[in-house]
């Protein structure tokens, strides 16, 4: 754990600058529990870049050239769950300390991956694609199926993915996971190491990666992951795009053995137009829209304030990142 950032400088006044237009509930939130501390709050990308002189900290999503310009960052709070986007060699070079919002967007991902698993479940993208066609589908010709008694299979058992498990076991479903540290988890009947990936895909209906973006986890489901997994079954992606190999998933869904694929997010956002992911009939696409409602801003802007308090009063700051992992 790095020391903390407030134990290397003179206790002035802080400014922090917020990189990302926030709702003026939320503005006035800040602003009323820290009266002490300068706000700066950006509306474009040419605010943040002209607000970052003397800032010490900054809330939102770094950019290399935002990282480079604010040469007194001391601490760094990421809107989002993941560590990527920037180059973290620099940042670690200057001792930025960095946090994110781990947890803050598990119960909204979770249910996004329910709504996905609910709508192949009950064949909605076909029943959609007939309503367009005005055409009146009978249940005979539709592949129909109940949750309850299949079984899902959980890459990354981080809050999202313990999240997608409590709702699954409450649906009926045999939870099964993978994690680095393969402990037990609450409602999850087997847990894997990582090198155990084939073994747990060979035995479930539903695969679901909820891996973060990193060197270790670039394409790490691809073609050996796909081949052994259930003819019928199901793939969904709620946490990075780099994580899957899409020409493998592509394979898999044309030539077996998956029946469909829920995507929120892909290896290239957003998406090509002329992508053959946009067409495919088996496919649904969510433009990486699942950790997004108005609970999950007041939780982050919670997250926020309590990092803040710490970080002002020289407490360890929650969620705080090893750069080294990537998460």
């Amino acid at each position: 754990m790095s020391p903390h950032p407030r134990s290397r400088i003179d206790m002035k006044r802080i400014k922090v600058v917020v990189g990302f237009r926030l709702e003026p509930t939320y503005v006035e939130s800040l602003q009323q529990a820290f009266p002490d501390v300068t706000f700066a709050f950006s509306r474009s990308r040419a605010d943040v870049m002209a607000m970052l002189d003397d800032a010490e900290v900054f809330f939102g999503w770094p950019t290399d050239m935002i990282i480079q310009a604010g040469t007194s960052l001391l601490w760094m709070h990421l809107l989002g769950a993941g560590a990527d986007g920037f180059d973290a060699g620099p940042v670690r070079q200057r001792g930025i300390v960095v946090t994110n919002s781990r947890g803050v967007a598990a119960p909204n991902i979770a249910e996004h991956v329910l709504a996905l698993m609910f709508g192949f479940a009950r064949a909605l993208p076909v029943l959609a694609r007939a309503q367009r066609n005005q055409v009146w589908t009978k249940s005979q010709e539709l592949r129909l199926f109940e949750l309850r008694g299949q079984t899902l299979g959980i890459v990354g058992l981080g809050a999202i993915g313990q999240a997608l498990a409590e709702k699954g076991v409450a649906l009926g479903m045999r939870v099964m996971g993978v994690r680095r540290n393969p402990s037990p988890v609450p409602g999850v009947d087997i847990v894997y190491g990582s090198d155990e990936l084939s073994t747990l895909a060979a035995q479930v209906d539903h695969l679901v990666a909820c891996l973060p973006g990193t060197e270790a986890s670039e394409a790490l489901i691809g073609e050996p992951v796909f081949s052994v997994m259930k003819t019928g079954s199901y793939f969904y992606n709620v946490g990075r795009g780099s994580t899957v190999s899409t020409d493998a998933l592509l394979h898999a869904l044309d030539h077996g053995p998956l029946a469909g694929a829920g995507l929120d997010v892909v290896d290239q956002e957003p998406l090509p137009s002329n992508h053959p992911l946009w067409t495919h009939p088996n496919v649904v696409l969510t433009s990486h829209t699942a950790g997004n409602t108005e609970q999950y801003w007041k939780r982050g802007i919670v997250l926020f304030e309590e990092n803040l308090r710490r970080y002002m009063q020289a407490d360890a700051l929650v969620n705080q990142v090893d750069l080294s992992k990537g998460y």
